[in-house]
């Protein structure tokens, strides 16, 4: 009697997902291991080129060639030293697709779907792709969101060579996380400011307010020629800002605003009225001493 509840339970469990003896695994196989109650010990494996998967009770043994049921004597036998009256299901998946939880710097973070050996390209196009601010240098992979098993990748390397080969499958329930620059939190101000330098920068400024943070323009800044160099991922851009315009037109709103590791350079005029006064005294004092040598000679 206890036997026939046991075989009830089992079917009830499995649902379509039982199979009969006639299912041999082969290479390349996805299988499906359900230990009934104990979801640590479930998931999905890819049976490799050596016959064996990644089960830990399995120690990378060979099962290629064997029957589902035949797995799932051997699972039931030594899953029974480690939990009571343990229910095993097996079955071999016909279109597997998996559950793969991207984070970080993508579009969309969050859970996707993907076919079973899919790659971080893959995941990360579900979720949306890259951001701008994704360090393809640092992408970390958590197998099964465990971070005691992870390990970071490259891809960068991978853009490179092309190499296909060289990018790591993704598995049932893997996490992805794609790391972000790392960029400062400080904007630099130099050129014609009084007082040049790094200033931490700790919430939404304009550039005329960092140039004020720098001690405001010194007396030959020229505040028409700013020029603003910002680092956005893998490329740097630059542009000449005319800030006396915008203060001019008392038109603050429009203000561009400096993002961290800005580099503001603010140049010099080569002209101004000081300037000329000193060149213009300068001439004066020259011609009266040319005066002074010629009433001498005469």
């Amino acid at each position: 009697m206890m036997l026939v509840k046991i075989v009830f339970l089992a079917l009830l469990g499995a649902g379509t997902a039982f199979y009969s003896d006639a299912a041999i695994l082969r290479v390349g196989d996805v299988v499906e291991i359900k230990v009934v109650g104990h979801s640590e010990l479930s998931g999905r494996y890819t049976i490799g080129e050596k016959g064996s998967i990644g089960y830990p009770l399995l120690a990378d043994e060979m099962i290629a060639n064997i029957s589902t049921s035949e797995l799932m004597n051997d699972l039931v036998f030594r899953l029974a030293a480690h939990i009571d009256n343990p229910l095993v299901l097996v079955s071999v998946v016909e279109d597997p697709q998996i559950t793969v939880t991207v984070l970080g710097q993508v579009a969309d973070p969050g859970r996707v779907e993907v076919r079973d050996g899919a790659s971080i390209q893959e995941a990360v196009k579900k979720a949306g792709g890259f951001l701008p601010t994704a360090n393809m240098e640092k992408v970390k992979i958590l197998r099964r969101g465990n971070s005691d098993h992870s390990y970071q990748v490259n891809l960068r390397e991978f853009f490179v060579s092309g190499e296909v080969a060289e990018l790591p499958q993704l598995g049932d329930r893997d996490m992805v996380v794609v790391l972000s620059h790392d960029r400062s939190r400080t904007v630099k101000v130099i050129g014609s400011v009084q007082k040049p330098g790094s200033f931490e920068l700790d919430e939404k400024m304009n550039v005329f307010e960092m140039i004020y943070l720098a001690g405001g323009p010194s007396e030959r800044a020229d505040l028409s020629r700013v020029r603003r160099l910002s680092s956005g991922g893998e490329t740097t851009t630059e542009e000449i800002l005319d800030i006396q315009a915008l203060i001019d037109r008392g038109d603050m709103d429009a203000m561009p605003e400096v993002e961290e590791g800005d580099v503001l350079l603010v140049y010099s005029r080569w002209f101004d009225w000081r300037t000329m006064l000193s060149i213009m005294n300068n001439t004066l004092l020259f011609v009266v001493v040319i005066q002074s040598f010629i009433g001498v000679f005469n």
